[in-house]
């Protein structure tokens, strides 16, 4: 009679790989080849092999899986529409979620109570189905900036607004910082730590003129090691507050930056050749004009669209929301080189743009395709936190 430990490693892995991730914890404990064999990632491998990313989106205030497979776009071959699927059997299946952040395995969401200005933090780890809820030290509200990081050193991971994994109290940090972080641009994780879109403060003084130009955008670090921001850096683009820009980051080893101005078509994006808190250095990587393509004047939303790109095709891949007379939809656009576009319908959403900030409700996607982390939320946490005027 053949038991589970008699099959071979090769049927043992393309069972791993059929696994949906966040059911792999309970998968594990089938027996201790299995449980072996997951911990040094088969299932990873096998995805690559697949050509197939995993990550997660939000869509109708729910969190959900995505797999997207770009094999074979460029050589004439019918793109495959994404399979996205809702989380279930998870607390997360029970509440409204409105912005999701990723690091080293780990998602950090943001979920919003019933009071309309109040908002409520969950940490998940989707290997081991493990899920923290994160008290606060006073109330959070819907613009606060959150960021997900960890020391390099002790691998503590942290939220800012600060909370470090592995204790059970709030620390207020004393940072002044000349620098404001927009809330609706969402920080990126990378290494350890997050980059945001920033502007400098500007103050009016009495007697002084009545107004000052706009500064255009920076890039700013939060280091979560040292627990600071790191100094201004540069963005490739002059980046003001009407034009399109956001973040996603590559394989935790990249940035990359989106960009299109109010009034062009044309879509930039931008990939570092070196990335630290006080460095950073750009290459271009596609730049494309929408209007031949599209007819029209097209304007990704400037508070809302999120993305990521494949290094190897020069695709960028860009989602938000579309809204005709009656109803909205969550989008995807697929641009690249030599002209590539196409569109592509995700469902329709369930609320019309007038009902809702368009910043809580875009399909946002984790940039990272997502890789299975082995830390335990429920035994770790120090928890740390800046001054609400510190850090918007």
């Amino acid at each position: 009679m053949t038991i589970i430990s008699d099959l071979s490693w090769d049927l043992v892995e393309k069972i791993l790989a059929r696994v949906p991730i966040f059911s792999i914890g309970a998968v594990r404990s089938t027996c201790k080849q299995w449980n072996r064999l997951s911990k040094v990632r088969v299932l990873c491998k096998a995805e690559a092999k697949r050509h197939q990313f995993l990550r997660f989106m939000l869509k109708n205030y729910k969190l959900c899986s995505m797999r997207l497979d770009l094999h074979g776009i460029l050589q004439g071959k019918q793109f495959v529409d994404p399979s996205i699927k809702e989380i279930t059997g998870d607390s997360l299946n029970h509440v409204k979620v409105t912005k999701v952040f990723h690091c080293d395995g780990l998602l950090l969401c943001v979920t919003k109570d019933k009071e309309e200005n109040k908002t409520s933090l969950v940490v998940w780890n989707p290997y081991l189905g493990q899920t923290r809820w994160i008290q606060p030290k006073n109330y959070y509200y819907r613009l606060d900036v959150y960021a997900l990081g960890y020391d390099i050193n002790k691998r503590k991971h942290k939220i800012l607004r600060i909370y470090d994994i592995c204790s059970d109290s709030w620390r207020v940090l004393d940072i002044t910082q000349d620098w404001g972080i927009m809330f609706y641009h969402r920080g990126v994780s990378l290494k350890g730590n997050t980059y945001f879109f920033a502007k400098e403060k500007i103050v009016l003084e009495a007697g002084g003129p009545e107004s000052i130009p706009e500064p255009h955008a920076i890039l700013l670090s939060f280091d979560f090691t040292k627990e600071r921001f790191g100094p201004p850096l540069p963005l490739p683009v002059e980046h003001y507050i009407e034009d399109t820009g956001t973040l996603s980051s590559l394989r935790d080893e990249k940035l990359a930056a989106l960009y299109q101005s109010s009034s062009m078509c044309n879509v930039e994006v931008w990939v570092t050749t070196k990335i630290e808190p006080n460095a950073v250095s750009w290459v271009p990587f596609l730049k494309i004009d929408l209007e031949p393509l599209t007819g029209f004047e097209f304007q990704f939303h400037h508070y809302g669209a999120s993305f990521f790109i494949d290094e190897e095709k020069k695709v960028a891949v860009v989602f938000q929301i579309d809204e005709s007379e009656m109803t909205c939809y969550d989008t995807a656009y697929l641009i690249g080189e030599n002209g590539y576009f196409e569109k592509v319908g995700l469902g329709e959403a369930d609320n019309h743009l007038d009902s809702i900030p368009m910043e809580d409700y875009c399909p946002l996607v984790c940039s990272c395709s997502y890789v299975p982390s082995l830390v335990h939320i429920n035994n770790e946490f120090v928890k740390e936190e800046a001054n609400e005027g510190d850090h918007h």
